[in-house]
């Protein structure tokens, strides 16, 4: 072997050697983990790289020597695709480990007299000391051959000032106002005390902060945020009011990249009555399904939500059970009532045993950003959180009814009405026309099939009905919806397109019903108002038209006022018989029973209790007609003072207050004001 074959060879070999040490340095530094990071709808999960030892399984055993979890993401299209939207997020579940909680809760932090949660980016003061961090890397924290930079630390961090005691979910968005546009290569915790990651996966973005049982949800932009102890609530000030602030999620969305073909194919919202777009942290251990196409979603109008969340279970709610088995449960000024600045007005709600969440349209708040404030200190509020949902544009929107009476005209999204879904009661919906003409063109005929005396079951024609009032308000339950469209369809009725627009809306949502049989009743009912109506009378007809809603979809409620109806006092019950049939412009079929206790129901409880004996003996007693066909009956109520209304509008008010916290006079739980 000659001397130039023989360097030759040791060259060769250096060279392998090097090339060999390379790629061990670069797979011992991101070596396969025990992780993996799920993926929404059908794309397959994929495992992240752990760029450390204690990536490898997810654990930080002994902060004290090592407190970092670092990962990297697998260059994959179909994560990316998520990330370059503005509409996702990445998701990190922790466990505190149990043997380590106390220390956690122990940890000295100055109190605070209210928590406030807003981004890091935009604070004016240093990052304060924390227990905890996460936040994202990016090409600058690599070395040209992949590696992890030494000392590498994320500029936009979430900050937790302060550890809860169990259960950890931290969501981070891939967009921000600093960070826009750049690709995420992976991503980097550290604690101060011992914590596993139990799972990861990409979300809808979602911001905020959510207590829910022993779990702790936190959700940020790009940018960062820091939650200071008493948000946590593990300090001494756990029921302080808070202050939270919060980015727009379309406004985010919009900062995002422009989107490739594919991109825009996969990088859609959830639908908003999507689980994932539900709950925060609600995803579980398996896949995000969301149960939409990305080519029907990506052409449906993006919504904020502003959400704010409650737990029944604490005082409030047992204030309110102890209000309902008082003598008088329906005093509104002892019922629980917290408030709040949301911008530049005010949201009180009351609290209720079944209320969980409040859903504020991000159109009832024109600032760029959200920013809610609890203006006591009143304990019941347990998150607040932002979302951009698609609606479709024949779904509804959901909200209290007490925000729907001034819902501004100018975002409705169609010139004829809106429509809303109660969100006490989801299955109800509700319509808000424009004027009695729109409400005519597609409920009129309606109302003379479903409660007309003389008319009830037969489809009457335009001209026909002209000559007659429908009504200012309107009511009907899926069975009388289906029983219209599937006679409609029998007998070949040219229904016009307002009514044939509205059976596509009641399928929609499944209301009604297309099956082999033909119009089967779904579920829900639907109720209407107009903005004709005056101003001084549109919440009592939106109250009266809402406990129609409950009477139809809740057969508890039902077999309270059927009780209620039998044990009225007989004359009484009589005088708003004849009511009913006398006055021409109601003229209602009262030999259905199902429609004259309904009516019955809600004649009684439209307004307060306070407000009722007014209302009967100066309004309905003196009305013309039934003082016309029944005087003697009009008499009798004067003379007895209407009290046996009072007593069964005190008996059925008992019971909606009880399951509700809704009463005689008041269906809703929410109002807003301007300050």
């Amino acid at each position: 072997m000659n001397k130039a074959f023989s360097d030759l060879l040791k060259t060769g070999f250096i060279a392998v050697c090097v090339i060999f040490i390379s790629i061990t340095e670069i797979a011992c530094t991101q070596s396969a983990s025990s992780m993996v990071l799920y993926l929404p709808s059908d794309s397959a999960p994929i495992r992240l790289k752990a760029l450390n030892k204690n990536a490898q399984q997810g654990l930080i055993s002994k902060p004290e020597k090592n407190a970092q979890l670092l990962y990297g993401f697998e260059k994959s299209p179909d994560f990316y695709v998520f990330t370059h939207t503005g509409r996702y997020a990445l998701e990190l579940e922790f466990e505190l480990l149990q043997e380590h909680a106390q220390d956690s809760a122990r940890t000295a932090h100055p109190a605070q007299e209210t928590g406030s949660l807003k981004s890091a980016a935009a604070a004016d003061t240093e990052v304060p000391s924390a227990q905890f961090t996460v936040g994202f890397l990016y090409e600058e924290h690599f070395t040209a051959s992949g590696a992890l930079k030494k000392d590498a630390s994320p500029r936009y961090q979430l900050v937790v000032q302060e550890l809860p005691e169990q259960h950890l979910t931290v969501s981070l968005g891939f967009t921000g106002t600093q960070r826009q546009s750049a690709a995420v290569y992976g991503f980097a915790v550290q604690a101060a005390v011992p914590l596993k990651l139990l799972r990861a996966a990409v979300v809808p973005a979602q911001y905020g902060w959510l207590k829910t049982g022993s779990t702790h949800w936190f959700g940020v932009s790009a940018d960062g945020g820091i939650i200071p102890p008493g948000i946590t609530g593990t300090g001494d000030n756990s029921f302080a009011a808070f202050s939270t602030e919060l980015p727009r999620p379309s406004h985010i969305a919009r900062l995002a990249p422009i989107a490739t073909a594919k991109t825009q194919a996969a990088g859609y919202l959830p639908p908003a009555a999507s689980p994932a777009a539900v709950q925060p942290g609600a995803s579980s251990t398996s896949a995000v399904h969301i149960s939409q196409s990305p080519a029907d979603a990506r052409l449906q109008p993006e919504y904020d939500q502003l959400i704010l969340h409650f737990d029944p279970s604490r005082t409030l709610h047992r204030r309110v059970e102890q209000e309902s088995e008082s003598d008088q449960p329906q005093s509104v000024s002892r019922q629980p009532q917290l408030f709040f600045q949301c911008g530049n007005q005010q949201v009180s709600v009351f609290m209720a045993p079944h209320l969980t969440r409040l859903t504020l349209d991000g159109s009832l708040f024109p600032d760029s950003a959200f920013s809610v404030q609890q203006l006591d200190t009143e304990p019941g509020l347990i998150g607040v959180t932002a979302r951009c949902v698609s609606i479709h544009p024949l779904s509804p929107i959901p909200a209290d009814a007490g925000l729907i009476v001034h819902w501004p005209q100018e975002h409705w999204r169609q010139p004829a009405y809106e429509l809303f879904s109660w969100e006490s009661f989801p299955s109800v919906l509700i319509f808000d026309f424009a004027d009695y003409a729109a409400q005519d063109a597609y409920l009129k005929r309606l109302a003379f099939f479903a409660d007309k005396k003389g008319y009830a079951g037969s489809l009457i024609s335009d001209a026909r009905m002209k000559a007659f009032h429908g009504f200012n308000a309107h009511d009907y339950r899926a069975e009388t919806l289906a029983a219209f469209f599937q006679k409609a369809a029998q007998e070949q009725f040219p229904l016009n397109d307002s009514e044939l627009h509205l059976q596509t809306i009641l399928l929609h949502n499944g209301i009604i019903r297309k099956t082999e049989q033909g119009i089967e009743a779904g579920e829900g009912a639907i109720l209407s108002i107009s903005r004709q109506i005056p101003a001084y009378l549109r919440l009592r007809l939106l109250t009266h038209e809402c406990l129609h809603g409950i009477y139809f979809t809740q057969e508890g409620f039902r077999n309270i006022v059927a009780d209620v109806f039998e044990h009225t006092d007989p004359r009484s019950r009589l005088f708003l018989r004849r009511y009913f049939e006398a006055d021409p412009r109601l003229n209602y079929n009262t030999s259905d029973s199902y429609l004259l206790q309904n009516e019955y129901m809600a004649y009684i409880l439209q307004q307060s209790p306070s407000y009722l004996q007014e209302y009967y003996l100066t309004r309905l007693a003196r009305h013309w007609a039934i003082r016309a066909a029944e005087p003697e009956l009009c008499k009798y109520i004067t003379a007895t003072n209407a009290e046996a209304f009072v007593q069964v509008a005190e008996e059925m008010s008992r019971f909606l207050y009880a399951h509700w916290g809704i009463k005689g006079g008041r269906i809703y739980l929410a109002e807003l004001k301007r300050f």
